[in-house]
């Protein structure tokens, strides 16, 4: 029987309705190395199949400089489009000027509620 749920020490992931949910532990760091080992995860996790893709940050407390740029650009592999969930209209901004100087190879957009998040995703999933 496949993987229905899979946790490692920064977040969990699930399938659920042809999306993939991934949520971030409260108060978890990563580094480049994390985000590697973040991004084999979820990729291994799907089987390699292409998958919309919800994210929820908000548990993120920070991520230096070389984890942001490895997620913005490896972190899209095998998605067919990206939902960021994030804590504050704040957020949201400084996310968006993020993405616009690392386009991410998927479309993606960040949201600050869950339900639109969802929307989006929909017209990704198969």
């Amino acid at each position: 029987m496949e993987k229905k749920e899979f946790e490692n020490e920064y977040a969990r992931f699930w399938i659920e309705n042809g999306i993939v949910f991934f949520v971030y532990k409260p108060n978890t760091v990563i580094d480049h190395e994390a985000a590697k080992k973040i991004v084999a995860d979820r990729i291994q996790f799907q089987n390699k199949a292409d998958f919309p893709v919800y994210c929820d940050i908000r548990g993120l407390k920070s991520a230096d400089k070389a984890a942001r740029d490895y997620l913005a650009k490896e972190g899209s592999s095998f998605t067919k489009g990206v939902a960021v969930l994030v804590d504050s209209p704040m957020s949201k901004i400084i996310g968006n000027f993020y993405m616009g100087l690392n386009r991410p190879t998927t479309p993606t957009r960040l949201f600050t509620n869950g339900d639109e998040a969802l929307k989006y995703l929909q017209q990704f999933a198969s």
